[in-house]
């Protein structure tokens, strides 16, 4: 992390070049994106802590109405801890909590052992009416009006600016420039596609085209043997099919082929067909 992230000199040997960058990127995403996320973690917490803390009061409250009022108290008390299992289970099914919300019950035992049941608060319906109405109630509100906020402001309206920030992205050294999808993005050269046109053409003619398309049927048998994902293979065919028609010309079948070359060489495909990356053929305005 630390040669991924601050390291700022020559690297002594590149073979992981790729790898630092791409932590240094996850890192410096992750800390962009803190004050955006930071009242969804806080709001988070917030709900983990209140029903650790209702299951801590309900444990609590079920030791006190077992406690005897004047004789036995310390034995009682032993045979509670030991059997705090079944006090956990009876609670579950009557509150209907999951197990995963409940304290680790070893070492519930432990520190109940330095406490004296009797002097523990009974169940009071009350409080515990007003928790289950600010979960119900409150919790989802809060929760909705945060995300309502996110989606109305611009993308990076909470994001943190300046400094390294600034520059991760910037032309021409940013991270991945010029490398996977983005490649031929410059606008200075040809359709990056055409390099390996040649290649594609003739798997295309083989295909046996009708008036100069081919339906997905024909090219899933083609796709298929690059191995990737069905998944992935469908999202190379739907990025692909730049005119939304449900078959391939030339044009796009060559560039499915570039989007299966780029995935197959470890890169991500892009979320959207980039402007560079649509054949000429069906752009409406010159890059």
């Amino acid at each position: 992390v630390y040669i991924g992230s601050f390291w700022d000199r020559p690297l002594e040997y590149d073979l992981n070049r790729q790898l630092f960058e791409t932590e240094e990127q996850d890192l410096l995403n992750d800390l962009t994106t803190l004050p955006r996320d930071g009242r969804l973690r806080l709001l988070n917490d917030l709900i983990k802590r209140t029903q650790l803390a209702k299951v801590h009061a309900l444990v609590i409250a079920e030791l006190r109405r077992h406690m005897p009022l004047v004789l036995n108290k310390k034995q009682k008390q032993k045979e509670l801890i030991h059997g705090l299992s079944a006090i956990y289970s009876d609670i579950r099914h009557k509150y209907g909590i999951p197990l995963s919300d409940f304290p680790a019950i070893e070492t519930m035992k432990q520190k109940l052992k330095d406490f004296d049941f009797s002097r523990f608060h009974s169940h009071n319906k009350s409080l515990f009416r007003q928790i289950d109405e600010m979960m119900a109630r409150d919790v989802p509100k809060l929760m909705s009006s945060i995300v309502s906020e996110q989606m109305s402001a611009p993308v990076d309206a909470y994001d943190i600016k300046g400094g390294k920030f600034d520059v991760l992205n910037r032309e021409p050294f940013g991270y991945l420039k010029g490398e996977g999808w983005d490649a031929g993005a410059d606008g200075t050269a040809q359709w990056i596609v055409e390099k390996s046109r040649h290649t594609y053409d003739k798997v295309f003619a083989t295909l046996s085209p009708v008036n100069g398309k081919i339906s997905s049927v024909r090219v899933k048998a083609e796709m298929i043997k690059s191995k990737l994902p069905n998944s992935t293979l469908n999202k190379i065919y739907r990025l692909s099919d730049v005119d939304r028609d449900g078959l391939l010309d030339a044009d796009e079948y060559a560039l499915a082929m570039h989007l299966m070359a780029i995935k197959l060489d470890g890169h991500d495909l892009p979320l959207a067909l980039p402007p560079h990356l649509v054949p000429p053929s069906k752009r409406t305005t010159k890059l």
